[in-house]
């Protein structure tokens, strides 16, 4: 209602306004401006240096003026003083100015009030792109930009274009300013810099790519420093170090009572929604995806999250450090390294004795993250009514979890634990859905005393009965073909930098065999996890004591210059074991890089694939497999196809001459100290393979013998091998063919 009011008021002064006859002014230096006065300066291109700070054109004093600046062009010098300076007026309008650059601030506004500026272009004026940003310092530190208002009250900015300087909008200790539809975007401060300014309403601007050529996390779309009662919504806040960054510190007895709704914050590179020892905010229906944080609320209390979309940040989707009394409602948080992050880190005086404490977590849909929730000394959680589904780890409670109380969620094929609990603590989660009737299942996936005996346990009894599993016995002839379905589990990357999200998905034009491979894109690169999952919302369990080897076709895109770093590759069961596969990235990743290559990795691991193991593991029940790769924090793409397991005992069909085929290859290909030469025959026969060299002379016997139909593999130690082009040979059956290797050092 008092917006209300006040549209009619101003209207009511413009109306008044209009009875004075226009007057064309032509600007000059230290122009004064006199009361009940409507100016239209006479356009033309101007320029005007202001060393003395106290603007080209003044209105000091003064009151119920309008002054229009359609077709006027005004150049600052040195970027110093003020293109309009206003001091201790009232009802005065400013509009239509097309172009002022070059100065400090294009306009300065202090103690007044009902001011309205509109449908200017006040851009290009003092501008910082290296050194850190001080938020805390008053006006006399102001960075420079488009508007500056002190101690301003009622006051309206809209329609104005404020780009490619430090601010765009500046207000300090101001209350009731309405800042709407403007375009704030490209600046290297803030878009709106609010400092301990209250009850304003900032809706429907472009406040995107505010940022620096230094660390991000200074500069913000919106900042909001000890600044109260303030509506913000409905703005473009993307690209930018912040979407929005509210700080209390040392201020915090003092409610915030902010509310931020239908802002779009996401591709920060540092938060997309920060506050900082903030009492009673609200933040309804933002988008707060693939920044480094979704949410960083650090010591906040008394929060409202509630119907927000959190999705592909590079850490965590919503973290809180020492909060309590926070209310996480209805929103959609999936696919970051961490869903939900609460924890009681070191403290911070004088917040020493605040705990993390009292948190209701409700009616959320928590999907595919590598952990959904984790809460580390954290007392009195509740967790309720919450769709668990697909993440790869569900609640996990390390520390101090007294009170803490997991009911009536749903747990939709969590890959290795719904609820991991290594504090001391006892947890209660009874009333929960897990998906099934199978209770060893259930308590497979549930990690407590039972596993570890000194921690506490997770009373999970009585629980809601679920549909039997539908099980996939068998696994695929090709597992990177529809309809399985892949999820990919990034890990944290503590780097900056605005960057693409990570996404998996099938690709039908780039692939080997079938209809599709599947197709990693990363901006990020920090152990990309990509994780097989039946199709029709089945579960595996496959038994692969009689298979000797996993095939698979790789193809990457890396230009980092780089390469990659890591790779494994994970078979895992429902109960937490599993086996890691590792291999050198440099020998196995870096050959793919713009070409399709295949690998066959033995089940028992040998020199090029160690394998290693964790848990209570055997191959007998296998219940998922991951591929992980690891570039630090640089981005790639990475393609998968042909994944399968091999038999010892290869059927052969009689009516497909391909399946009569010998075939040999070897990886890494060039090679050095050792190569894998990948071999198989069609049935049980005598083997012949030999290493030639380029004019066909045979320079060493590998395999004289009879072996068994299926794929085999022979590790070549080369030590002995001169650098040099050398040809695999296989003799099976009547036929010979052969592959070349190069020996490399």
């Amino acid at each position: 209602m008092k917006y209300i009011i006040y549209f009619f008021s101003l209207t009511a002064f413009m109306y008044s306004c209009q009875v004075n006859p226009q007057q064309f002014v032509e600007l000059t230096d230290n122009l004064e401006i006199p009361s009940n006065s409507n100016i239209k300066i006479i356009g033309g291109e101007y320029t005007f240096g202001d060393d003395t700070m106290d603007g080209v054109i003044q209105i000091v004093d003064k009151n119920n003026i309008m002054l229009d600046g359609d077709s006027v062009t005004v150049h600052g010098l040195d970027f110093s003083g003020y293109m309009i300076n206003v001091e201790n007026s009232h009802h005065v309008t400013i509009k239509n100015f097309d172009w002022v650059d070059n100065y400090k601030y294009a306009i300065r506004v202090l103690n007044s009030h009902d001011i309205t500026i509109n449908g200017n272009t006040l851009s290009f004026n003092k501008k910082d792109t290296i050194g850190w940003i001080e938020i805390w310092t008053g006006v006399n530190n102001a960075l420079g930009g488009g508007v500056l208002m002190h101690q301003c009250r009622k006051c309206e900015l809209f329609d104005n274009t404020m780009q490619q300087q430090n601010d765009g909008i500046a207000l300090y200790e101001c209350d009731s300013i309405q800042v709407h539809h403007n375009i704030l975007n490209w600046n290297t401060g803030f878009g709106v810099r609010m400092n301990f300014t209250d009850s304003c309403y900032i809706n429907n601007n472009d406040c995107s790519h505010i940022n620096r050529l230094t660390d991000p996390s200074d500069c913000a779309a919106i900042l909001l420093i000890v600044s109260n009662n303030n509506i913000v919504e409905y703005n473009d806040l993307t690209y930018s170090g912040d979407g929005v960054f509210l700080g209390q510190y040392n201020h915090s007895q003092i409610p915030n009572n902010n509310y931020f709704a239908y802002n779009d914050c996401s591709y920060s590179p540092h938060n997309a929604i920060e506050a900082t020892f903030a009492d009673g905010n609200v933040y309804k229906h933002n988008l707060c995806n693939y920044s480094h944080y979704g949410f960083w609320l650090g010591y906040s209390f008394n929060s409202l999250v509630d119907s927000n979309e959190v999705i592909g940040n590079q850490h965590s989707g919503i973290a809180i450090d020492r909060g309590y009394n926070n209310t996480i409602i209805n929103n959609t948080i999936s696919e970051n390294p961490t869903g939900i992050e609460l924890w009681e880190g070191d403290p911070i005086p004088p917040y020493q004795d605040q705990e993390s404490r009292d948190y209701f977590i409700k009616n959320n849909i928590i999907e595919g993250n590598s952990v959904a929730v984790s809460a580390i000394k954290t007392e009195h959680l509740v967790v309720q009514n919450n769709d668990f589904i697909k993440n790869r780890n569900g609640v996990y409670f390390e520390g101090s979890s007294s009170e803490d109380t997991i009911t009536d969620n749903l747990f939709d094929h969590t890959t290795i634990f719904h609820l991991e609990n290594i504090s001391y603590d006892d947890i209660y989660a009874i009333n929960n859905d897990f998906m099934t009737n199978d209770e060893a299942l259930i308590s497979c996936k549930i990690f407590d005393a039972e596993d570890v005996f000194v921690y506490g346990e997770v009373i999970w009894h009585p629980y809601v009965p679920g549909p039997d599993p539908v099980w996939q016995t068998t696994p695929p002839t090709d597992l990177a073909e529809p309809p399985a379905i892949w999820y990919q589990y990034p890990e944290a990357c503590w780097g900056y930098g605005l960057w693409e999200p990570t996404t998996i998905r099938y690709d039908h034009i780039n692939k080997v065999v079938g209809d599709a491979s599947v197709h990693i894109s990363t901006g990020n690169g920090w152990d990309i996890g990509a994780s097989y999952r039946p199709g029709s919302d089945s579960l595996a369990s496959w038994h692969l004591t009689e298979m000797d080897s996993i095939g698979v076709w790789y193809k990457s895109v890396n230009n980092t210059g780089y390469g990659f770093q890591y790779h494994w590759i994970i078979l895992g069961n429902n109960c937490g074991g599993f086996y890691k596969y590792t291999a050198s990235a440099g020998s196995v990743l870096n050959p793919t890089i713009g070409q399709w290559v295949n690998y066959r990795i033995p089940v028992a691991g040998n020199s090029q694939w160690s394998r290693s193991s964790q848990g209570n593991i055997s191959l007998d029940e296998i219940n998922y497999i991951e591929i992980h790769v690891d570039t630090w924090e640089y981005g790639f793409e990475f393609w998968i196809d042909g994944l399968s397991f091999t038999s010892y005992y290869t059927s052969i069909d009689e009516n497909d001459p391909d399946s009569r085929q010998i075939s040999i290859q070897n990886q890494p290909n060039p090679f050095s100290g050792y190569t894998i030469i990948n071999y198989s025959i069609p049935e049980k026969g005598f083997v012949t393979l030999q290493i030639k060299d380029v004019a066909g002379n045979v320079v060493m016997d590998l395999v004289n013998k009879v072996l068994q139909a299926g794929n085999h593999q022979y590790e070549l130690q080369a030590a002995n091998l001169l650098p040099g082009v050398y040809f695999f040979s296989l003799e099976f059956g009547g036929q010979q063919i052969e592959a070349k290797g190069v020996k490399v050092r």
